[in-house]
């Protein structure tokens, strides 16, 4: 935003915000941040207390609300082709898989119930499900794939093999395949309108 390399964007790398238990299913050999950093800051002092209260306005933000959704609603959020769009977490909750097109691009949005928010435990013991998503191209080797929820796990229609949060088919024809993930972000709502104020929001299955 300041400087000569003004205008320029760094390129988004995919990330999801999981459970350990997801993580550690999928990369047993995984590697874990450690605590121990060199530094004194205290890492269980909550600095956004009050976070997991969706109908609360955030403490730290002082403009204008888009009052479409409450201000700390949990949204998965994408941007392709120039279009922007927010899936609730609450509809995803209810739905677990979301069969979508964005600026063209057919995605797929997945979701899980049980991931836990670290907002609340930290102050309260008390911990809060939040939920985790996934978001993927819906298509694989040319072949447009289109899913539904199987217990813990998701099943696509075409072939019936069974994929996880991460996008990996673990049983079935597609076993040992992966899914292309698409850049998304797991925001409060407040945060995502004010930079995207045109963002369409899913509104569930008609």
């Amino acid at each position: 935003i300041v400087g000569e390399l003004t205008g320029y964007q760094l390129t988004f790398l995919p990330a999801s915000i999981i459970s350990f238990e997801d993580f550690k299913a999928a990369n047993p050999e995984g590697q874990v941040l450690s605590r121990d950093t060199g530094f004194a800051r205290n890492y269980n002092r909550l600095p956004y207390a009050g976070y997991d209260r969706v109908d609360n306005p955030p403490f730290l933000y002082t403009g204008d609300l888009d009052g479409r959704l409450l201000p700390k609603e949990r949204v998965a959020a994408v941007t392709i082709g120039g279009v922007d769009v927010a899936f609730p977490f609450t509809l995803l909750n209810a739905e677990r898989v979301v069969n979508y097109a964005v600026g063209g691009q057919d995605i797929v949005v997945f979701f899980n119930p049980g991931t836990l928010s670290v907002f609340a435990s930290f102050v309260t013991g008390s911990p809060v499900e939040v939920g985790a998503t996934g978001v993927f191209e819906a298509s694989l080797d040319g072949r447009e794939l289109t899913f539904s929820p199987q217990g813990e796990n998701f099943v696509d229609n075409e072939t019936g093999s069974v994929w996880n949060i991460l996008g990996q088919a673990t049983e079935g024809p597609l076993a040992g395949e992966a899914l292309t993930p698409v850049v998304h972000g797991n925001h409060f709502w407040f945060a995502w309108g004010a930079f995207k104020p045109d963002t369409l929001i899913y509104q569930g299955r008609s």
